[in-house]
């Protein structure tokens, strides 16, 4: 039989549009990175930085940059290594094991729900009243979709997604397992000595072809909607407080914390660990380093690091500073010392 995974260079080629150099007829079935690439496995390398290690590689065949040259390697040049790179890997990408277009036995739709052609729910998912979920969208097992709640075409909602009501989320949208959407934000007012909770009567926008990771929280606005615009990718562990508004094109990394009514322009990169306090705004085209903390706005295009963030330039003034603060503690106590005993009296002879 077969190896159903086995593709040639030649197909692999014409897919990415690359150009070979080698033998085109070499077959591959899997692709892997320089150093754990196999005999049977396409690896790849964008710039003539990685050509050694290419070369020492085991793969017999690589996706390459223009640059790069690799005597004995079968390869496949092209402009963008990263986009040809994800090509392939689509090529050999099983769906994680989705459930099959139609519904489970198990699931548990109401009546009132409208689901589009080709949509799929896995075991235990729960569609309440008035839901429409549009084509070919994948909803895995144990997913929940409040009363309400609008999901476009072709969506996956992994494993455990909870949606709460009325809740709106675009086309091609991917929302990773146990994730949040919707719940009540954290809001409370002081009473009587006690903190009581603030109703949040609002919802969620997420706009099309956003992804979100594992275990994100989205929460409910208190009046209007919290929103992600199109385009913007979530990292694992994400929370995004109420009535956070996120432009088009984000990159927001793991264990991201933003905080209620905070404003975020477009191509906007926040790296892992970053917090955002309440209430800011932060420009288009604008990157924060990990571990920042953002206590106030921020303008378009701007770099940013450190807690409290500032630009990064002046934070790594400040990082180098710091790191010569042992041998300047050392001096100034020699200093000291020295003027000390300077300035003890001295006996008349």
């Amino acid at each position: 039989m077969s190896d159903p995974n086995l593709l040639s260079v030649l197909r692999i080629a014409e897919l990415v549009g690359g150009q070979v150099q080698g033998d085109a007829s070499l077959t591959v079935s899997g692709i892997a990175p320089l150093d754990e690439a196999t005999d049977r496995d396409l690896t790849f390398a964008a710039d003539e930085r990685f050509a050694a290690r290419l070369a020492q590689s085991r793969a017999r065949a690589a996706l390459v940059g223009p640059a790069v040259q690799a005597p004995g390697k079968t390869l496949i040049l092209v402009a963008d290594v990263p986009a040809a790179v994800a090509a392939v890997l689509a090529l050999w990408d099983k769906g994680h094991d989705l459930p099959p277009a139609g519904a489970h036995p198990s699931a548990v739709i109401d009546p009132s729900a409208k689901l589009g052609p080709d949509v799929a729910v896995g075991p235990g998912v729960v569609i309440g009243r008035d839901v429409t979920v549009g084509a070919a969208s994948v909803l895995c097992a144990g997913v929940k979709l409040a009363a309400g709640v609008s999901l476009g075409s072709a969506c996956c909602l992994a494993e455990g997604v909870v949606v709460r009501a009325r809740c709106v989320i675009g086309d091609r949208v991917r929302i990773g397992p146990n994730s949040v959407i919707g719940h009540d934000g954290f809001g409370y007012f002081q009473s009587g000595g006690t903190h009581r909770r603030v109703p949040h009567i609002g919802h969620v926008v997420i706009e099309d072809d956003v992804e979100i990771g594992s275990c994100c929280c989205v929460d409910r606005a208190k009046f209007s909607a919290t929103r992600i615009g199109a385009g913007t990718k979530l990292d694992n562990l994400v929370q995004v407080a109420h009535n956070v508004r996120i432009g088009r094109n984000c990159i927001i990394a793991a264990h991201v914390g933003i905080g209620g009514s905070v404003r975020i322009g477009d191509n906007v990169f926040l790296m892992g660990h970053a917090a955002v306090r309440d209430n800011i705004t932060i420009g288009s085209n604008v990157q924060v380093a990990a571990l920042s903390g953002i206590v106030s706005d921020i303008p378009d295009g701007a770099a940013v690091g450190g807690i409290p963030a500032r630009p990064g330039r002046e934070t790594l003034r400040i990082w180098q500073a710091q790191a010569r603060l042992p041998d300047l503690i050392r001096r100034v106590r020699d200093l000291e010392a020295r003027l000390a005993s300077l300035e003890q009296p001295k006996d008349n002879l």
